[in-house]
């Protein structure tokens, strides 16, 4: 057993040794190949030739330099409002969603108001009562205000100055009677052949005249009473009727049918600040709101615009406003037309950098960038969202020199650029003017041809 395991150990080790000879060769060889490398010695590594890293140059050339501002816009409805409740509540019913078209009068959502619309109809109820006891009441003042015409025209047609003539003739004829009488009788004392019975008789005629001339005082005096009495009744007539008339008035004004209107009204308006009533034809935009939400007063819930008439807004930021100015030209492309460049002019920026601002101490919610082109955008085929990207020159240098800005160094306030000046370098200063994205405008330092290192 162990001459056997000895056997199998050496025969493994011999293995080994074989594998680890290179292949096509054999022991001899190998050792022959060994002797002559010891004696040739080793072969050197090459060295490498250095590289010199150089910088980028740029020659100065002429050309335009130009500043631009691009940013995007949308179309959007000349004519776009955020409706709202008026109230708090929760929404009991959303008759309009996102995209739908609607008409100027429709109900597009309104809030729970069981009990208010309760209340309406009470209310009405209560209107037709009124106007049915007013209807009444108006009719019985109707006939009260003809029953005090007719009594005073009755009293009118009553007056008359016949009773007073007849009463004065009758006195003045009195009078008269009785100074004839007194003249017969002073005649008679006169007369010597006058009897005493003819005497008696002239005076008894005296005193029978003065009689009579009393009768006809007095009835003179009752027909002058009479007519002031007359007078009297007729102003209180007169009285009546203003009263009957006046008490018509105030039924014909339906004080009560008034109230209970204002009531309805009123209770009208608490219903249309529950709901959303579409203020014109147009589509809506967004909304947020679903059946049994809670929503606040005043807070938008809806968007509604006229697809009809569109027009180019962009919201942009400060420092972007603060480069434009109401009237410049831009050129816009239309996201479903490229290529096609369509001329257009900022016609209103928001305050402070346009016209946008306040009016009557109101400060104008409307922050957007409007613009104008020279097809509108229902022309181009656009709808509501579309984009638009404009592009708006800003500066433009003609054949100026330039340079672009990876040339151009700056360091604790100085602007400079390194020439290439044969096998030497040489710093400059320089006056850049328009500074775009790709070109710097070389104002003065630097002449056309002259070649610049890059940092």
């Amino acid at each position: 057993m162990k001459r056997r395991s000895l056997s199998f150990i050496f025969s493994l080790l011999t293995l080994l040794g074989l594998l680890t000879l290179p292949l096509g060769c054999s022991f001899g060889s190998s050792a022959s190949s060994s002797s002559s490398s010891a004696a040739s010695g080793p072969t050197p590594t090459p060295i490498p030739t250095s590289i010199v890293p150089t910088n980028p140059t740029y020659t100065v050339q002429r050309g335009d330099v130009v500043r631009i501002l691009q940013f995007s816009g949308r179309a959007a409805p000349v004519r776009e409002e955020e409706l709202f409740f008026r109230a708090n509540g929760y929404v009991e019913a959303v008759y309009a969603r996102r995209n739908d078209q609607v008409k100027a009068g429709m109900l597009l959502a309104e809030l729970e108001v069981t009990d208010l619309k309760n209340q309406i109809t009470q209310a009405e109820a209560e209107l037709t009562a009124v106007q049915m006891s007013t209807s009444r009441r108006l009719a019985e003042a109707d006939a009260d205000v003809r029953v005090r015409e007719l009594n005073l025209a009755k009293l009118q047609a009553s007056l008359s100055e016949s009773q007073i003539l007849s009463a004065r003739f009758n006195l003045e004829r009195a009078q008269e009677n009785l100074i004839n009488a007194q003249t017969e009788y002073r005649e008679s004392l006169e007369r010597s052949w006058e009897t005493e019975d003819a005497r008696k008789r002239y005076a008894q005629a005296v005193r029978d005249a003065e009689q009579n001339l009393q009768l006809a005082q007095a009835a003179y005096n009752d027909a002058l009473r009479a007519r002031e009495r007359l007078n009297y009744d007729i102003e209180l007539a007169q009285l009546d009727l203003n009263l009957a008339l006046m008490r018509r008035s105030e039924i014909e004004a339906g004080v009560d049918v008034t109230r209970t209107l204002l009531n309805i009204q009123r209770l009208n308006d608490q219903l249309n600040d529950a709901r959303i009533i579409a203020p014109f034809d147009g589509i809506i935009l967004s909304t947020n709101i679903i059946k049994g939400s809670q929503v606040q007063g005043y807070k938008p819930v809806m968007v509604i615009a006229d697809p009809s008439e569109l027009e180019i807004t962009a919201d942009l930021q400060d420092t972007e406003m603060s480069e434009l100015a109401e009237g410049m030209t831009l050129l816009a492309e239309v996201v479903n037309r490229p290529g096609e460049q369509i001329p257009g002019t900022i016609i209103r920026l928001p305050y402070p950098y346009g016209s946008g601002g306040t009016i009557a101490g109101v400060q104008d919610e409307d922050k957007a960038t409007h613009i104008v082109l020279e097809k509108s955008p229902i022309e181009l085929g656009m709808r509501t969202g579309d984009r638009v990207r404009i592009t708006v020159e800003l500066e433009r240098a003609t054949n100026a020199l330039w340079l672009p800005p990876q040339a151009v160094r700056t360091f604790e306030g100085r602007t400079f650029v390194v020439l290439q000046e044969g096998s030497g370098q040489r710093r400059v200063d320089v006056t850049v003017g328009i500074r775009s994205d790709d070109r710097y405008e070389i104002v003065s330092g630097l002449s056309e041809g002259q070649v610049v290192i890059a940092p």
